[in-house]
């Protein structure tokens, strides 16, 4: 969930945009292959645009993670049999894997976690010297205070850096093609796959 009104608006739009393009281009398809890829990426942004959301964050996140989890496993499907488009699907597989893991984290499975060592002034109420996060300071009222594992963390350091990669790229794709008036690429499909990374760096950075 993001906490920022205007910014989770604006994360909604690029999702919902997302989605359209992704539907569009599931009617327009040839294949039944392509259909369905299409269909799953749209499902992917609606599910991204409602779990940025207080309420979308709220709903139960194992049967999500399952899904995304054998939507990864369809791409490489679709990867085994096109050949010739191995890195684009090589993509949709690490999208469809960090959904997953986004619902992982936020409940879809018990993940580890690790006890902090909190400074005595904190516990005492008074002021630590190297400053605390206030949900530890609240846990040390009942218990220790419990963090994500460090492996945990890495991950969604990955995944926040990979699709921030991304957005970078799909960014250049786009300016280049519009000054070269490159019309192999379209301009709506490059729009779509930027806001897609975006929106996913975007929705990574609160997990950090």
């Amino acid at each position: 969930m993001i906490d920022d009104l205007a910014l989770r608006w604006i994360v909604t739009a690029m999702f919902v945009f997302s989605a359209g393009v992704c539907l569009a281009g599931a009617a327009r398809g040839h294949t039944s292959a392509g259909r369905l890829s299409h269909v799953l990426h749209a499902v992917m942004a609606v599910a991204m645009a409602v779990m940025a959301w207080p309420k979308g964050a709220e709903l139960p996140a194992r049967a999500p993670m399952i899904f995304f989890l054998a939507a990864a496993a369809w791409f490489v499907v679709v990867t085994v049999r096109e050949a010739g488009h191995r890195v684009a699907n090589g993509y949709h597989i690490l999208m469809m894997l960090a959904m997953a893991w986004m619902y992982a984290v936020m409940g879809g499975v018990a993940l580890p976690q690790r006890v902090v060592a909190v400074d005595t002034a904190v516990k005492s109420g008074g002021h630590a010297g190297h400053g605390g996060h206030s949900g530890q300071v609240a846990a040390m009222a009942d218990g220790p205070a419990v963090e994500p594992a460090a492996w945990v963390v890495g991950l969604n350091w990955l995944c926040a850096l990979g699709f921030g990669a991304a957005t970078a790229f799909w960014l250049y794709t786009l300016v280049t093609a519009r000054l070269s008036a490159d019309e192999s690429r379209s301009t709506v499909g490059v729009l779509c796959q930027l806001a897609m990374a975006a929106g996913m760096a975007i929705m990574f950075t609160p997990m950090l």
